[in-house]
């Protein structure tokens, strides 16, 4: 754990708004019309500024949602300005966007910036699909979304993709597959469809079919590895050199800012979120709720979150970190989970189980 804010490299925005509301939904967001987007983006800003981030020491900023490209060029350009100024050292910035809200004219105020990032929610190249999940984009909304990108020259872009979805065919996640591979992207991430409480799937009484989910799984990572996308964390896949860098920061359990409803933050061993009531947020009655992170709770954590990626982690880095022999404090443990995972100067579940990891860690962990 850093517990230096100095060495804190990474901050997450959260714009919570949105055009529409998708069926599977569960992050905290809100119907953009009934808000008023320019106070949220002030109070965004003044949030920041109370961080006292030091000015040259992060490397990535993600700005997520709800939908930020939902947002007009007037609404989310004090911000980006902001950013712009304020962090001079970002190395990786990226912008969530829907291909239904993003413009040309958006792209090259991000551009501009300092956006070199972007992560375009596609979901599915099926219209059924698409219409299932409550999205409102088309095939070629994605298609345009990706011409406007290679246009400005901003080659570094994510698709996100739903797989695991009811009545979803092998062959439908083989055309999103090609699809995908015909834009070319720089990263893929393909996520398995979570039937979460409050969410309109969930009131639908919608269910998953475990089997069919794991065959969806292998068959992404198959084709995706015959065209040379590294797997490199359960649900990511990228070209060389292109892994998302602030994705990892959560995954490596280091430390991160986080500002905006409902986001999640970890500094100074203190896990906190931000309230989820937007009304709450703007008239400065932010109740974040708060968790200290013991040693034993960051071991735990450390673990869980690393043993995602498919190069685990160094054994020397988590004797340093918590000043104990991995090997000996884990030796009854991996003994039984030798069938499931590799240890050599690092520790990584076996590509062929990672889709069973939660049971994995089950076994492992405290």
């Amino acid at each position: 754990m850093n517990n230096n804010i100095n060495n804190i490299k990474s901050l997450y925005l959260h714009i919570p708004f949105c055009d529409n509301i998708c069926f599977y939904c569960d992050f905290p967001k809100v119907f953009s019309r009934y808000f008023d987007k320019k106070l949220y983006i002030n109070k965004l800003i003044n949030d920041i500024k109370k961080l006292n981030i030091p000015f040259d020491s992060l490397m990535t900023i993600y700005i997520g949602g709800g939908t930020p490209s939902s947002l007009s060029i007037l609404e989310i350009e004090p911000l980006l300005y902001y950013l712009h100024q304020s962090f001079p050292s970002i190395k990786e910035f990226s912008i969530e966007a829907n291909p239904e809200s993003l413009t040309l004219e958006k792209i090259k105020l991000y551009k501009k910036y300092g956006v070199n990032r972007i992560s375009l929610g596609c979901q599915s190249s099926n219209e059924k699909i698409l219409k299932y999940l409550g999205r409102k984009h088309t095939i070629s909304d994605i298609q345009n979304s990706v011409a406007m990108l290679r246009e400005e020259n901003i080659n570094n872009f994510n698709l996100d993709f739903i797989y695991g979805i009811p009545n979803q065919t092998l062959s439908d996640i083989e055309n999103d597959l090609n699809f995908a591979l015909k834009l070319n992207p720089t990263h893929l991430s393909f996520y398995s469809l979570q039937i979460e409480e409050g969410t309109i799937l969930y009131n639908n009484l919608t269910k998953i079919d475990n089997d069919v989910d794991r065959k969806h799984y292998d068959l992404i990572c198959s084709i995706l590895k015959k065209h040379n996308y590294i797997h490199y964390e359960v649900s990511n896949f990228a070209k060389k050199d292109y892994y998302c860098r602030h994705n990892l920061t959560y995954w490596k359990d280091e430390e991160y800012y986080a500002c905006g409803v409902g986001s999640a933050f970890y500094i100074k061993n203190k896990r906190g979120k931000n309230t989820l009531s937007l009304t709450d947020y703007l008239n400065d009655k932010n109740k974040i709720e708060t968790e200290i992170i013991t040693k034993n709770d960051e071991e735990f954590e450390y673990l869980m979150l690393n043993l995602r990626l498919l190069n685990g982690f160094e054994i020397a880095d988590f004797n340093k970190r918590f000043n104990k022999d991995f090997l000996n404090t884990y030796k009854n443990k991996l003994s039984k989970l030798n069938k499931y995972i590799v240890i050599t100067d690092r520790v990584f579940i076996k590509p062929e189980y990672i889709y069973t990891m939660d049971q994995i860690l089950i076994e492992l962990l405290p």
